[in-house]
């Protein structure tokens, strides 16, 4: 009988064996573009001849750009006024169709489905959609004796177009969302019941301190999306302007690394605003441990 050279591996060893693609494809796609990219930062670099070491001038350049404090003032509004309503729309429609019905399931899907149409087509859409002259929204705003805004050419109304645009995405949360309604186990409603809890209590007693940690979570990840993934989005529908209304630091730094070639300060405003990023993380950890939603350091760790 032949003596066996290799042992199975165990659960934890295949799981981690999982885990390799993701982690080889952070590293090499997220993490070494970051450090070369901070790198780049000290020096002049327009891609056609070779580097030039400035120091920290690139970020002096950056940061007394005019642009620059009013793309940190645009990505902040657009972080500030969708994602809470994002992560709230969720979060109530997942408490709407929890339940089982006939009709609930297509319900879900339809909420679904426009997470996976990619960013550029539903970008495109939302920009006939909000069309000032043809768009259904005006048209049907007219119907109705309002005055219709011009949305994404008019300053005013860029900014609430975008956020009108990023609520059509929520279907990832919903079904996280969705999903930890489901686990909250029946006994602890039905004992809050026997105990004389109406509704409104259970939900502000029971199902909102319980999911607080998954909506706080939801929260983190649909800031830093919002943040440095807007690119795709204002650059089909706005440009980032009108009149520089909803110009960003993705699109600064676009405009500065492959508008002008400046590369070394491209890379100084990627790390601004992964800076940014960090302490708009930084606030929100400290709001909920302010409001003791029930968090623990693994939450975070995790």
């Amino acid at each position: 009988m032949r003596k066996r050279l290799w042992r199975p591996l165990s659960y934890q060893q295949r799981l981690r064996l999982l885990l390799l693609p993701y982690l080889s494809g952070i590293l090499l796609l997220v993490a070494l573009p970051a450090v070369l990219s901070f790198g780049l930062a000290f020096f002049r670099y327009d891609a056609l001849s070779s580097p030039t070491w400035i120091g920290t001038l690139n970020f002096l350049f950056v940061s007394t750009d005019e642009l620059f404090l009013l793309s940190i003032q645009n990505s902040l509004a657009l972080v500030i006024l969708p994602v809470p309503l994002r992560v709230l729309g969720a979060f109530l429609l997942a408490i709407l169709l929890r339940r089982n019905g006939r009709f609930l399931g297509w319900f879900r899907a339809a909420i679904y489905l426009p997470s996976i149409v990619p960013t550029a087509a539903y970008a495109l859409a939302w920009l006939w959609i909000l069309n000032p002259l043809f768009g259904p929204v005006n048209l049907l705003l007219q119907a109705v004796g309002l005055a219709p805004p011009a949305w994404f050419a008019d300053p005013q109304w860029a900014k609430p177009g975008l956020v009108l645009l990023s609520l059509w995405q929520i279907g990832e949360g919903f079904l996280v969302c969705l999903a930890a309604l489901q686990d909250i186990p029946a006994s602890v409603e039905d004992a809050a019941l026997v105990d004389g809890a109406n509704s409104s209590q259970r939900f502000l007693y029971i199902t909102l301190p319980l999911l607080a940690p998954i909506l706080l979570l939801l929260t983190f990840r649909d800031a830093i999306l919002t943040l440095q993934e807007s690119f795709t989005t204002i650059f089909l529908t706005t440009g980032g302007g009108p009149y520089y209304a909803t110009y960003t630091l993705p699109m600064l730094i676009y405009e500065q690394g492959f508008g002008l070639l400046l590369f070394g300060a491209a890379s100084a405003a990627l790390w601004v605003m992964y800076v940014l990023t960090g302490l708009i993380v930084l606030a929100l950890y400290f709001i909920a441990r302010q409001w003791q939603i029930g968090t623990t350091e693994e939450t975070f760790v995790l």
